[in-house]
């Protein structure tokens, strides 16, 4: 929950209404798994500690080229912690060297249970190696894991993006965290924009967020930023925080709150920073962040730089707006030309830039696709999702920027690819692995420019040894313009140049019988028109029983983009499908079994474009089940639950009201 100054104490009364009104307002969606019923299993069975190591955790040190970074949780009966590594090779481990753990944080957990946080760091390392190491306490061990110091190089290497966990993630956060590692396995880093967990005094979910990222969390180095829920219910930051993560103590000075929320990384030509937008607005917080970063980012001697933190400059969803943080912050970053700032809080996706920064661009730029400066980059992991704001009414708009692309109820992850050739390349792939958003920010000696972008074949991080992205495509016909393979001067069409799908029709460069129309098929002689017609949908049958299969067709969406195929009125998504490049989409569908029968409709929806079709259909009655009313058109809780809420609400008084209007408990 966002808070001026200190995170405000709340109360059983606020706790309830929340609830209670969030469900029925209808901009946010409740994460799926979510409820009242107790576990199947008691979480304190789950996560009790041992003398066995988990929840290990690689994090980076000032100087990642000659040290390593690692915690772990055991019971407070460990008192010998230590970590003990050696070179990696293609046996078993030989000469392996042990070091004691330099510090313990032990304390009651909420569940019951002491435990034992441990962290060492590894010195004297050879840069560019790839090492084996293990923590324990010298005779129960974990098994043999991996890191690979950092090089003295600018580029060759990839690292990952992850906005919001929070909910359910050992059920659902799981996916993104982990189809991220599949996409690049030899990532050397993976930064996450904040409210990693929804209550920071729970140790079951900071067991399951470790538990979701599995052995990626041990593999690669976790730059993590706070977010409002590691500050919640507070008022102070998460004891977890510092008890697991070992970051570096060069943030601002005399700021001890500050202390490991606030601090830089160099790491192979970028410059990693994370600020903490929480205490961001608190002013003096809120000045020693500013000032601070100014000093870093004026010395930077790194050619990339990337800025992560929890409250996005330009907010993409539920009429927030986080001025105080975007008066401060904004121009700093624009003044240093930041390359990637990194956000989450929204759930929803959103990726733009300054409209001041479309102008003057180098000779052959296109605004629609390119602009300058630094891009500014929201997104979300878990499944708690939020609803955009209008096109025409949103922050970003407001605040004179372009949200070039928007994503609503769908999980994402980002691989990031810095190339050794001045190249650092972006893609927002949502659970299931598909391409949602990518664009690509070049270096040379002209300047800087970012590009929207196809998706990269691999990364340097796609394999042990590393994958040189592909170049960029080399036009065979006029091999002086390397980027531009169908420029028009070169001969395609030896009759008529301007129209090279139909050659044999010299005068007519939009010929009818031409498919020249990728984003309105339904309109084969208009290539003009972009957005004119609605989208088209059609569906095998309009009755269908409970279990039932229905094949669906569409069309009038974005080439390429994905597509939600849903079943309301309690809205259940059927299918996501990836639109032809004609903007056509087809799938067949199940009807849920559980579905009530009566009246219901299928709604096709484009997740980028935000077009979306319907058609009603009916849901017979499965065979034996007795005749009742229809189903309710959305997401209700029982009358007596609201009840109770409300009664808490009007108990909390005016505390609870202002909160609710000015702070809205959320990601």
């Amino acid at each position: 929950m966002p808070r001026i100054g200190r995170p405000a104490l709340i109360t059983a009364g606020f706790l309830a209404a929340t609830i209670g009104l969030s469900s029925m307002a209808g901009g946010v969606a409740v994460a799926a798994g979510g409820g009242l019923a107790p576990p199947a299993v008691d979480p304190v069975t789950i996560h009790k500690p041992t003398a066995v190591p988990d929840r290990v955790i690689l994090t980076p040190t000032v100087s990642p080229t000659t040290s390593q970074s690692v915690t772990w949780r055991t019971s407070d009966a460990v008192t010998a912690p230590q970590v003990q590594w050696a070179l990696s090779g293609p046996s078993l481990i030989t000469g392996a060297q042990t070091l004691a753990a330099a510090s313990s944080v032990q304390f009651d957990a909420n569940l019951g249970y002491p435990v034992a946080h441990h962290s060492a760091t590894i010195e004297g390392l050879e840069p560019g190696t790839v090492y084996v190491y293990r923590v324990g306490d010298g005779e129960t061990w974990s098994e043999w894991l991996e890191f690979t110091t950092a090089t003295d190089q600018v580029g060759g290497f990839s690292f990952l993006v992850q906005g919001d966990a929070q909910n359910d993630n050992k059920a659902y956060t799981s996916r993104a965290f982990r189809a991220a590692f599949e996409a690049r396995p030899y990532a050397r880093a993976v930064v996450h924009a904040g409210d990693l967990i929804d209550t920071e005094t729970s140790d079951a979910e900071w067991g399951e967020w470790h538990e979701a990222a599995a052995f990626a969390n041990q593999y690669l180095n976790v730059i993590a930023s706070t977010g409002n829920h590691e500050y919640y219910p507070g008022p102070d930051l998460s004891r977890y925080w510092g008890a697991q993560f070992e970051y570096p103590r060069n943030g601002p000075v005399g700021q001890e709150s500050l202390t490991e929320t606030v601090y830089y990384v160099d790491y192979q030509g970028v410059r990693f920073i994370s600020l903490d937008s929480t205490q961001g607005f608190n002013a003096d917080s809120r000045a020693a962040q500013t000032a601070w970063l100014e000093g870093i980012l004026a010395d930077n001697p790194n050619d990339w730089t990337v800025v992560s933190f929890h409250h996005p400059v330009f907010s993409v969803t539920s009429g927030r707006d986080n001025a105080t943080l975007r008066e401060s912050w904004l121009p700093v970053f624009e003044k240093y030309d930041v390359d990637l700032v990194v956000q989450g809080h929204d759930h929803a996706y959103g990726r733009g830039n300054l409209i001041a920064n479309e102008q003057n661009l180098p000779e052959g730029a296109d605004a629609a696709t390119s602009h300058t400066g630094p891009v500014y980059l929201v997104s979300v992991a878990g499944p708690k999702m939020y609803v955009p704001d209008p096109e025409e009414s949103n922050n970003w708009t407001a605040n004179d920027a372009n949200l070039r692309v928007v994503g609503r109820d769908i999980q994402l992850f980002q691989t990031v690819d810095v190339t050794e050739d001045g190249r650092m390349h972006v893609e927002a792939r949502t659970v299931d692995g598909a391409l949602f958003d990518a664009f690509t920010i070049t270096k040379d000696a002209d300047g800087k420019i970012v590009t929207d972008a196809d998706a990269w074949a691999g990364g340097p991080g796609s394999t042990r040894e590393g994958v040189a992205p592909p170049a960029l495509p080399v036009d065979p016909v006029d091999p002086v313009d390397p980027v531009d393979p169908v420029d028009p001067v070169d001969p395609v069409d030896p009759v008529d140049p301007v129209d090279p799908v139909d050659p044999v029709d010299p005068v007519d460069p939009v010929d009818p019988v031409d498919p020249v129309d990728p984003v309105d098929p339904v309109d084969p002689t208009d290539p003009t028109d972009p957005a004119t017609d609605e989208p088209i949908l059609t569906l095998s049958d309009t009755s269908v029983a409970p279990g039932g299969q229905l094949t669906i067709g569409a069309t009038g969406f974005l080439g390429g983009e994905r597509v939600a195929i849903e079943l309301h009125s309690t809205p259940v998504t059927l299918a996501l499908s990836t639109a032809t490049d004609a903007g056509a989409v087809s799938s067949t569908v199940t009807i849920p079994q559980d579905a009530a029968a009566g009246e219901h409709s299928i709604i096709v929806r484009g997740l980028e474009s935000g077009r979306s079709a319907s058609v009603d259909i009916i849901v017979t009655r499965a065979p034996g089940t007795p005749a009742g009313a229809l189903p309710a058109t959305g997401g209700e809780l029982p009358l007596a639950l609201i009840s109770v809420g409300a009664a808490l609400a009007l108990g909390g008084g005016v505390l609870v009201t202002r909160t609710l209007l000015r702070n809205r408990k959320a990601a």
